[in-house]
């Protein structure tokens, strides 16, 4: 495998080689619980094949199996390719439909409907077993969440309203605070003396839909600020001339 994947960073275009290989990579990491590289891997497979040629069955259990790795996978906070992918498709108005609920949930960083999911999700042996690492991702990406959403300007987030927003509790906030910045998610200071956390960057990420539409909105705010200022300096130019 580390041989053949020289090969193909080497080769132009893509290849049905190209497909193999990674079909072969996400079948040896998922056997090996590797949830992460399978993530990765499995992404890449899709995005060299045609869906279509994937028969139902296999359709939904490549999207079953995504939808778990990236709840598990260390590193895995970006959801927003395979919640835009077609292959979850497959799992609508299946038994495993709760899976897309869920995805969906983690992405939005939402904890009480991650709560009020629990009796779907917990069917799911390897959710229950390692529902604490499911835990603290939701809560890092409830973070980021909370975060995107303020104005670039306004991001000062006291303790107690990061506690309010990601269900922590107040003394635990600054670890969380923490593993946010050291795993690279978000960029800035704490303040102890005053609790306040100071945020001047969140990882980039494929949006949805609903955050999409939160975007276009603060774009046609910040339109409309530049505008006040444009028609301030109009009215005041003279003003300003002969400060």
């Amino acid at each position: 495998m580390e041989e053949i994947e020289k090969i193909l960073d080497d080769t132009d275009g893509i290849t049905p080689v190209h497909g193999r290989y990674y079909s072969l990579c996400s079948d040896f990491y998922r056997i090996y619980g590797k949830h992460a590289d399978f993530y990765r891997a499995s992404l890449r497979y899709l995005g060299c094949i045609e869906l279509t040629s994937l028969s139902a069955a296999e359709q939904k259990s490549q999207a079953f199996h995504l939808g778990i790795a990236a709840l598990l996978g260390e590193g895995i906070y970006n959801l927003g390719e395979l919640l835009a992918h077609p292959v979850l498709e497959s799992l609508k108005n299946q038994e495993e439909s709760w899976l897309v609920d869920l995805l969906f949930i983690m992405n939005a960083g939402d904890i009480a409907a991650f709560h009020k999911l629990r009796p779907k999700w917990s069917s799911q042996a390897d959710l229950v077993t390692n529902e604490r690492i499911v835990l603290q991702k939701i809560t890092l990406l409830a973070l980021m969440e909370m975060t995107f959403k303020r104005p670039a300007t306004k991001r000062n987030l006291s303790f107690k309203d990061i506690a309010a927003s990601t269900g922590a509790r107040e003394d635990e906030v600054e670890l969380l605070v923490m593993k946010a910045l050291a795993q690279g998610l978000l960029k800035g200071t704490i303040d102890q003396v005053d609790s306040i956390a100071h945020f001047t960057w969140v990882q980039p990420r494929v949006l949805d839909k609903t955050q999409l539409s939160s975007m276009m909105t603060r774009l046609e705010n910040w339109c409309k600020d530049i505008e006040s200022v444009e028609t301030l300096v109009e009215t005041k130019a003279n003003d300003i001339l002969t400060m």
